[in-house]
């Protein structure tokens, strides 16, 4: 990835640079509004950028968006008596201390408890959080694998390796290669229509290796109102990528 600038209408525009094995070019823009160019390994960066200058007022209109959802939604404080998202609910965060690490799920309260020697520890109580959060997603992810690997299991013949990780600009990845499927560890926090919506998603790079119509077509196929849940994932809850 190279970092890289270019002038649109005097003003000094940069972006990320990743050239690859693709056969068209892809505009990204992630929730700090940085831009992310990726283009076929032949195509000429003068080619790219064209394109680029093409996107120019798409771009503004993405990154104003970006700055509106920002200045909208109240922020995640992982703290006693913060707000966090579960599954596009908010809940209260209650730490509490105690002889061993754990997390429990209420109606409207998700309670940490957090060894006694650890409870003023920020860093210590984010890592928890993280970690109990990953266990109770995994379970919820593999549910929602295993029931739409059956239904694609022409294409998708052995269940693949489930990895939750932190990524800074994507809800998921696919290595079918490796067998695997990625997933943000803040899909969690987002409705479960929109999970369903990531899991079929990354199942289908198993039959397609691209986002072509014939990839969407397919999607199509698991679940029809895929257009809407995608609107509503990458609008409303973009920002907690």
């Amino acid at each position: 990835m190279e970092k890289r600038y270019i002038i649109i209408d005097e003003n000094r525009i940069e972006y990320y640079l990743t050239k690859k094995k693709m056969k068209n070019v892809n505009i990204r823009i992630n929730r700090d509004s940085n831009i992310y160019l990726s283009c076929p390994l032949k195509m000429k960066i003068e080619d790219a950028e064209n394109f680029l200058i093409q996107k120019y007022n798409w771009i503004l209109k993405q990154q104003k968006k970006l700055r509106e959802y920002s200045s909208q939604k109240e922020e995640e404080n992982v703290q006693d008596n913060g707000k966090v998202y579960f599954l596009g609910n908010i809940y209260f965060l209650n730490i509490i201390p105690s002889k061993k690490n754990s997390m429990i799920i209420e109606e409207k309260t998700i309670k940490l408890y957090i060894k006694e020697k650890y409870i003023n520890n920020v860093n210590y109580i984010n890592k928890q959080y993280d970690m109990c959060l990953k266990e109770i997603s995994y379970k919820i992810f593999e549910e929602l694998v295993i029931k739409y690997q059956k239904e694609m299991e022409k294409y998708v013949k052995r269940f693949p390796q489930i990895e939750i990780k932190k990524l800074k600009t994507r809800w998921g990845s696919c290595t079918p290669q490796k067998n695997k499927i990625t997933f943000n560890l803040s899909l969690i926090k987002t409705p479960i229509e929109c999970i369903e919506y990531v899991v079929v998603h990354e199942l289908a790079h198993f039959k397609y290796q691209n986002h072509s119509k014939n990839f969407y077509n397919f999607v199509e196929i698991f679940i029809s109102n895929w257009k809407d849940r995608r609107k509503l994932l990458n609008n409303k809850y973009s920002i907690l990528v």
